[in-house]
């Protein structure tokens, strides 16, 4: 009897979520005793060291995203493909956390279930990110900023593009300014300039307030295709 409303009371607040022994343990003093006998009725199952959830519902990996009650951020091209309607869809998620622990259960978990997590552990989050039906996602400016920053430069325009009559260009200036784009020596803000330009030029009109610059001739080409496909497809 007890068993049985232990695991009504722990589905009723942890269904579709990771959760932790601890957390089990705050439901009920036995909770660990009775989580080791729920796993071998098959109603939870373990998937880190510490850290459990509840099988059978089915759910996508966005439902799973929502629903799951760790902090979490989504980054990067993850975040982009929010803010840019998933200009370029990709099946690796992006995930920013602030513990070492939930990182590994995040990453067991997706991994037994069939999704891609790549997931980067903080003391504290460093990127600036907000509130969007449910899940913690990445600015857009922001977002801009680490995907320019990482070589994903159509992620990176898309989300420029699309998101051009929302983004603080202020913001996104101060937060790109000492940015350097990975392995080389130039400037976030420098490639996100260039991009604006070629925006300006290639629809023949004015999209963008910037001054205009020029960036080294590797990375012209590469910010040149990025903004010709953004064009293209949108």
């Amino acid at each position: 009897m007890y068993l049985e409303k232990f695991n009504a009371a722990l589905v009723e607040k942890w269904d579709s979520s990771l959760f932790k022994v601890s957390s089990a343990k705050e439901l009920d003093a036995r909770g660990k005793e009775y989580l080791h006998r729920l796993e071998k009725l098959g109603k939870v199952k373990k998937v880190y060291w510490g850290w459990y959830y509840i099988p059978g519902k089915k759910m996508d990996v966005w439902d799973f995203l929502t629903n799951d009650k760790g902090f979490k951020v989504l980054i990067k091209q993850t975040a982009a493909s929010l803010w840019d309607y998933d200009f370029i869809h990709r099946d690796i998620y992006r995930l920013a956390v602030e513990n070492q622990s939930y990182k590994k259960a995040l990453e067991s978990f997706a991994c037994e279930v069939g999704w891609t997590f790549e997931v980067e552990c903080y003391d504290k989050v460093p990127y600036d990110y907000k509130m969007v039906d449910g899940l913690l996602i990445e600015s857009p400016e922001s977002c801009i900023i680490s995907c320019t920053s990482d070589w994903a430069f159509t992620d990176a325009f898309a989300t420029l593009y699309f998101r051009r009559d929302e983004i603080n260009f202020e913001k996104l200036k101060e937060l790109s300014r000492w940015k350097r784009i990975s392995k080389v020596d130039t400037r976030v803000w420098t490639a996100i300039k260039y991009s604006c330009k070629l925006f300006n030029e290639q629809l023949n009109k004015t999209i963008f307030k910037v001054k205009t610059t020029e960036v080294r001739e590797d990375l012209k080409e590469l910010i040149e295709e990025a903004v010709e496909k953004v064009i293209e497809f949108a």
